[in-house]
């Protein structure tokens, strides 16, 4: 298995999404993965459908462990890890379990250091995530800074990916979607569709969408589909593979035009605290034990002796005199509060930032009716 070439590239976390099923979503994962493999990355593919485990079944896999081991505490991340064609690694997904949104606090805390080790140890961490508006699909959407939605020429499968758009919005999710076309005649074709959808959720939802490419119908995916054999080690030559890895190099300008990233593993870490905060009665421990597996003394030991009050508003004074008198560029000053703001997300993960600002028109829900009409325009 190969590992992170070096911190930087690490935790570039992606979500592969369809609105309905049969799309070709976990086809697009692997060979996504084995095409960014190529390019000298380490990659991970995190099966999240755990009511289907796809994964497995396209590679011709039968793991010994999967992650309902990790989930129950009998296995770590690191051994259930399966190494998949192409150099690319795998977390199997077992099928039947129950979904990630109502599992336990100490199953919870479990997936929360999974995650994390993930994120640190790969260049890419793929997840492949269930079809559908489903909870577990939409936390994950929420988690990462990228979703490519994977679309096809079908009407239905345009309805089904603007309504989990329409979703990701209600949920306030802030996931760059990109747009990926897939079982197209041609990038015409393609263009033609990313259009519509793209037209209708900039009137309907206020959303901008990404033109991520495309995949065309090739009799060499179904091929391999049906020998278990991804179709850029099957077929190589063909023109499915060629878009593929034409995605991949997409897939690396995106994030090298992109300086900062996101922590993946930082939502989890929210997300976990949040549901203490809103029901602390259903665990005895304190949340930074849950959290960091360490006891509590020293957060009680800074309570117990506050920063002195005089200095935070020295502080404050400080950072407001700075402002007004503009002695920084706007530049600087766009970096000095992007810093400082990362930072306290770093350093303070029980703070929600986002409550610090007013919701804006943006956020509010589309009316019922513009929808109707998005998908009716979806149709035509």
């Amino acid at each position: 298995m190969k590992t992170a070439s070096n911190s930087q590239d690490r935790g570039r976390v992606i979500t592969i999404s369809s609105g309905k099923g049969g799309v070709g979503k976990t086809n697009i994962s692997v060979n996504l993965a084995i095409s960014l493999a190529k390019k000298g990355r380490s990659v991970c593919v995190f099966d999240a459908d755990t009511s289907l485990a796809n994964v497995n079944i396209l590679l011709n896999l039968s793991p010994e462990f999967t992650l309902e081991q990790v989930l129950d505490g009998s296995k770590k991340i690191e051994e259930i890890l399966v190494e998949g064609p192409g150099g690319i690694t795998i977390v199997p997904a077992a099928s039947g379990i129950a979904e990630f949104a109502s599992l336990d606090v100490t199953q919870q805390k479990t997936l929360l250091h999974a995650l994390t080790v993930l994120e640190q140890r790969f260049d890419y961490l793929i997840i492949d995530t269930a079809a559908g508006i489903s909870t577990n699909v939409t936390t994950f959407l929420q988690a990462t800074e990228h979703c490519v939605l994977v679309v096809t020429p079908e009407p239905t499968s345009l309805t089904d990916a603007f309504a989990l758009m329409k979703v990701m919005r209600q949920k306030k999710c802030e996931s760059k979607i990109h747009i990926l076309t897939n079982m197209v005649d041609n990038y015409l074709n393609s263009v033609d569709i990313y259009k519509r959808l793209s037209g209708a959720t900039a009137r309907y939802l206020n959303t901008d969408l990404d033109y991520l490419g495309y995949v065309p119908r090739d009799e060499y995916v179904r091929l391999s589909v049906q020998k278990q054999i991804p179709v850029t080690i099957g077929y190589p030559g063909s023109q499915a593979s060629y878009r593929f890895q034409a995605l991949a190099d997409s897939i690396e300008n995106i994030y090298r035009a992109q300086p900062t990233r996101r922590s993946f593993s930082l939502f989890w870490r929210k997300l976990l605290l949040s549901r203490l905060r809103k029901d602390p009665g259903i665990i005895t421990a304190p949340a930074s034990e849950l959290l960091n597996g360490q006891a509590s003394a020293e957060a009680e030991a800074n309570e117990q002796k506050p920063f002195p009050k005089q200095v935070i508003m020295k502080l404050q004074q400080s950072f407001v005199h700075l402002v007004k008198s503009r002695t920084l560029s706007a530049q600087s000053m766009k970096s000095l509060i992007t810093s400082v703001i990362r930072q306290v997300d770093r350093h303070y993960p029980e703070i929600d930032l986002t409550e610090l600002h007013k919701p804006s028109s943006r956020l509010q829900a589309p009316d019922k009716n513009d929808a109707e009409r998005a998908d009716r325009s979806l149709q035509e």
